[in-house]
């Protein structure tokens, strides 16, 4: 159970953008052997698309080396009781972030439990061709999950989930109802 709080709080953390800022003022690192920021451009956005999302849903790429295919992480770091945390950011502010099975040794064939699409720019970036961080509205995500979307119970800021073929996408609006993160992964994250 505590393993299980853990992450959720580490997930709610993620999602609110305060352990990865991206403010380039007050930036927090995750890993000792800090790389460079990547470049999203034009094949990297493409295949971002092709390894999480599908014509009709969501999926997880199986291991870390699959979104090493995008670019190679640029931070890593296991977490105590758990799997490892790896995130990947680019030099426009965006943010992946990946959370492996517990057990799994740090590096490319960690299997992934959960992945994150954070923004901290000022523009909006395409994660699908429906799904835009920053600029879809509650009521456009609405429209494509038509009776899919589940509200959750327990939250400050509008969160809704989609629940397909054992694959949970947790979608964090901000006050005025914009899409600001989106999470897909292999458990509930609402208890």
């Amino acid at each position: 159970m505590k393993k299980i709080v853990f992450v959720f709080t580490l997930l709610m953390i993620l999602n609110s953008g305060e352990l990865f800022s991206q403010n380039k003022t007050n930036r927090i690192t995750t890993t000792k052997l800090k790389k460079k920021s990547l470049i999203l451009g034009p094949k990297s956005a493409a295949k971002i698309k092709e390894l999480f999302f599908t014509a009709k849903g969501f999926k997880l790429p199986q291991k870390i080396e699959a979104i090493n295919t995008i670019a190679t992480y640029t931070g890593a770091e296991p977490i105590e009781g758990s799997g490892n945390i790896y995130t990947w950011d680019f030099t426009n502010g965006f943010q992946i972030s990946a959370i492996s099975e517990g057990g799994g040794r740090l590096g490319s064939n960690d299997k992934i439990s959960l992945v994150s699409f954070n923004y901290g720019g000022i523009n909006s970036v395409e994660l699908s061709n429906s799904i835009v961080l920053h600029q879809s509205s509650l009521s456009s995500i609405e429209k494509i999950y038509a009776k899919r979307l589940i509200k959750f119970k327990n939250t400050k800021q509008p969160t809704y989930k989609v629940v397909s073929d054992k694959i949970y996408t947790t979608f964090y609006f901000n006050e005025k109802n914009i899409l600001i993160s989106l999470t897909i992964s292999n458990y509930d994250l609402e208890f």
